[in-house]
């Protein structure tokens, strides 16, 4: 059964791999979230009732086997049970509306710190721009944790 030992070696919580493909340098995985039950952002409340699914989006994670590494997902939207707002599902391993992957953002802050935001572009094959916006997305956040601490 390899997408059992694939959603066991992509280790994101709540998140089951259901096929893959190899095109080119990449690997795509087709996931999908596995909770039966999200919380409403509006009302706090429990909600089972799905309304519908987004369509199809690749989310860049770490490479795998020494290839890119995409995520397929498509996102699941719910209606409230208590409220009856519809909200999209938010999942814990990717900050909302973003195309990557939280480690895979934390990686790329990393290698920054210690090489030019040109080298990573080039070692990741991803834009100058892209890798700059995550190294200044992931610097605030640090930033802000970091006084939050300090403050206490």
């Amino acid at each position: 059964m390899p997408e059992q030992n694939l959603t066991d070696l992509l280790n994101l919580p709540n998140l089951e791999v259901v096929g893959y493909e190899s095109i080119e340098d990449a690997v795509v995985l087709d996931v999908k979230p596995t909770l039966k039950v999200v919380i409403c952002p509006e009302c706090k409340k429990p909600s089972a009732r799905l309304h519908d699914y987004d369509a199809p989006r690749l989310i860049r994670d770490l490479s795998l086997f020494g290839r890119k590494s995409y995520l397929r997902i498509r996102g699941r939207r719910f209606e409230c049970e208590t409220c009856e707002s519809a909200f999209t599902e938010r999942l814990e391993w990717i900050a909302f509306g973003s195309s990557y992957t939280r480690r895979f953002e934390e990686y790329v802050f990393t290698l920054c710190r210690k090489n030019t935001i040109q080298d990573v572009s080039q070692m990741l094959e991803l834009g100058y721009e892209a890798v700059e916006g995550l190294f200044k997305r992931q610097a605030k956040k640090r930033h802000r944790h970091h006084k939050k601490g300090s403050s206490e």
